[in-house]
């Protein structure tokens, strides 16, 4: 086969602009896409400000996967571009494509300036605010573009999905019901109507409409839905067999989760039934579930410990039925092979080391351990590690392994080869948790640093991590399992990030000056309705307070405007803190007057922030560890008193000292002055006390003896 020689045409270069772009034209139309760009760019060297060259230089480059390049050269004729709406569309296009979001939304608004009507403006500026959660501004965009076009399928799709996202599922319906009638054969808008019929709770109907679905239809439902479905927290999300659809009860609660991580708690009560519903199914069936979602969910519903213990119970089962390897079962040994090292060893799952904070307070345990009786191997699921993740545990570990790219057995298996005597999970409830790995046995005895439960389930972990508070004295332990009673905490506080210098007028931390300042430092996710509704009650009756939270996303916060405007609270009560690093919020966390505790998943690390910082803080205790963990981290912070019984107690109690601040200062001062002997601030006892946990499980297992519970005795 010859190639065919060019042309004497091709062999001359053109003399000027227009010639170049000619030529380019022709290179391109034969698909010759890298000659075709080097012509254009010719054209553009001989006129450096002509529209059409750089426009052509563009379109090449996003052919070629070089956005970034595109953009630079509609840059170069920014000014030319912005006189017409086509022209500032592309140039907001190249923009929005680079993470220019803020020239995207100017040049978007240029063209729409030139042309209200603009489609590709309008459509494209109507995706950016549903991006940031901004739906009526979406929906404004997406119905202008209906308008201008109603034959145009994906805007009918767009005003369905951006009415979803506003949780209107009544209205979405109605408008893929219309769509329907005029475009009856469109895939996208016929699964999408047995999606939001699901998340409308209307079960029958989705069901009954995704059956009509042929094979193809199906196979792209499949496909829809693993796009659609978005991890809702962290990595609490719907989990199936590959290829498995979930049923409409299972949209239904995705879309409630997803819901619930904005504080938009308006479906919780039907939320919690369906929950009930699907648990009771369960058990009368024996069909498992993988429930990690509805386990986490669960702690900010009107659900009790025993149906949370019940939801554990069914999503360890299906976990287990899920783990299929060939692996070899586990194999306990007396005496490991070839083991010549008699210290203890010591297996830590552990978080992302990318994550600097929880790599620094990693570092900080590490280096407090007994090198001499523990040999620790950490196992770090870090993507795309750097060298350095690794090197600033590696002085104070028997070895750093990552395990991100390894499979559960392979992680599993790589586990094995260090011959653990003790197994740590240190990752309950995160992104990185992997409860596939314990199930398939690394170690004789296995046990989580923390979970939000009282119970633990036989499997896959032997020993349930606890204290003398949130498994108080008198607690009957039998139906708990194997309880390991901590004396003072169970939460090791390892952080000691420093504040950053100055910060010292609440001016400077957004904060009015002579206001009483109740904070709560979590996550959204961790808020409940039966918090935020005391918190308005508090606020009702303490007219010179506000409430001081993180700087939640535009959605969540409108949400929390929403509810507090419901209860009777005007909105400029709610101070949202500025965007701020970690040691800037340290430094501004002194100005609060009194730490305010979550009361179905307490605080944790806020919690623990704000008393390291001077504030006093107030939680009350429920019945599971995740309600309790607050008190037990304020108690072994010196301040037991501020540690309610009950709700109204809480209530009672915060009202009392926000009359008071006398007593507030006192407890101030009385948390300062008992910090040095503070059993929270001595990391260095709560370290000892786990190692003797580990050794004396590390020993029962020696001897062949099963997990029992036990109390450790104060370092």
């Amino acid at each position: 086969m010859h190639n065919t020689p060019p042309s004497a045409a091709e062999t001359t270069p053109p003399q000027d602009s227009p010639g170049w772009m000619l030529r380019g034209a022709q290179l391109h139309a034969q698909g010759r896409f890298e000659q075709a760009l080097i012509a254009f760019e010719k054209a553009l060297a001989l006129e450096p400000g002509d529209v059409n060259a750089a426009s052509a230089c563009a379109t090449l480059l996003s052919a070629l996967s070089r956005p970034v390049a595109a953009y630079k050269a509609l840059l170069s004729v920014e000014a030319l571009l912005l006189q017409s709406a086509d022209g500032a569309a592309n140039l907001a296009i190249a923009a929005e494509s680079c993470g220019d979001l803020a020239r995207a939304g100017m040049a978007y608004q240029r063209a729409l300036t030139l042309d209200p009507n603009h489609a590709r403006a309008l459509n494209n500026v109507g995706l950016m605010a549903a991006a940031q959660g901004q739906w009526e501004a979406a929906l404004d965009c997406a119905r202008k573009c209906l308008a201008r076009d109603p034959g145009h399928a994906p805007y009918h799709v767009n005003l369905s999905d951006y009415l979803c996202g506003a949780r209107r599922y009544a209205e979405a319906l109605a408008v893929l019901e219309a769509a329907a009638l005029r475009l009856p054969d469109d895939l996208d808008i016929r699964i999408r109507g047995a999606a939001v019929l699901a998340f409308n709770g209307d079960f029958d109907k989705s069901r009954e409409a995704s059956l009509r679905f042929d094979a193809a239809t199906l196979d792209y439902f499949r496909e829809f839905l693993g796009r659609a479905i978005a991890p809702a927290y962290l990595d609490h999300k719907l989990r199936l067999p590959q290829g498995e659809l979930p049923n409409a009860r299972q949209l239904y609660c995705g879309q409630a989760f997803e819901a619930m991580t904005v504080c938009d708690w308006r479906d919780n009560e039907r939320l919690t039934a369906t929950l009930r519903q699907m648990l009771e199914e369960a058990l009368r069936t024996g069909r498992h579930r993988d429930w990690r979602d509805a386990q986490f969910y669960g702690l900010m519903l009107d659900m009790d410990e025993n149906e949370l213990a019940q939801l554990r119970r069914v999503s360890v089962a299906k976990i287990s039925e899920s783990v299929k390897t060939a692996l070899p079962p586990f194999a306990r040994r007396a005496t490991p092979v070839g083991r010549r090292d008699e210290r203890i060893r010591i297996g830590m799952a552990v978080q992302s080391l990318r994550d600097e904070r929880h790599a620094h307070a990693l570092k900080r345990q590490l280096a407090l351990h007994d090198g001499g009786r523990f040999a620790i191997h950490i196992y770090s699921p870090t993507r795309h590690p750097e060298l350095e993740h690794g090197e600033m545990l590696k002085p104070h570990a028997a070895s750093v392994t990552e395990i991100a790219h390894m499979s559960d057995a392979e992680a599993a298996g790589r586990m094995r080869l260090d011959q653990l005597d003790v197994f740590v999970d240190m990752t309950f409830d995160t992104a990185w948790c992997r409860p596939e790995i314990p199930e398939l046995r690394v170690a004789p005895v296995q046990l989580r640093q923390l979970t939000w439960h009282r119970h633990n389930p036989p499997r896959p972990c032997d020993y349930n991590m606890s204290d003398r508070f949130v498994h108080p004295d008198g607690l009957d332990l039998a139906p708990y399992g194997a309880i390991v009673r901590l004396p003072h905490t169970c939460w090791l506080a390892s952080h000691d990030d420093a504040p950053e210098s100055g910060w010292e007028t609440r001016e400077q931390a957004g904060l009015p000056e002579d206001a009483l300042v109740l904070c709560a430092t979590v996550p959204s996710v961790m808020l409940d309705p039966a918090s935020f509704a005391a918190w308005m009650k508090i606020l009702r009756s303490l007219p010179d307070a506000v409430l001081w939270l993180p700087a939640y996303s535009l959605p969540i916060a409108a949400n929390l405007v929403r509810e507090a405007n419901a209860a009777g609270v005007h909105e400029s009560r709610l101070v949202f803190t500025h965007r701020l690093t970690r040691s800037q919020s340290l430094a501004c966390l002194k100005h609060a007057d009194l730490f305010l505790d979550t009361l179905r998943f307490n605080a944790n690390l806020g919690l623990e922030d704000a008393l390291r910082m001077g504030v006093p803080a107030l939680s009350c205790a429920g019945d599971s560890m995740a309600s309790r963990l607050g008190g037990s981290i304020i108690r072994a912070a010196g301040l037991p008193q501020c540690v309610m019984e009950s709700r109204p107690a809480y209530v009672a109690e915060a009202l009392r000292l926000g009359r008071n601040p006398q007593a507030l200062q006192q407890l101030r001062q009385s948390l300062q002055a008992g910090k040095a002997t503070a059993p929270l601030f001595d990391l260095a006892a709560r370290v000892k006390e786990w190692e003797a946990a580990w050794a004396v499980m590390a020993e029962r297992s020696r001897a062949g003896l099963p997990p029992a519970a036990f109390d450790v005795a104060p370092a």
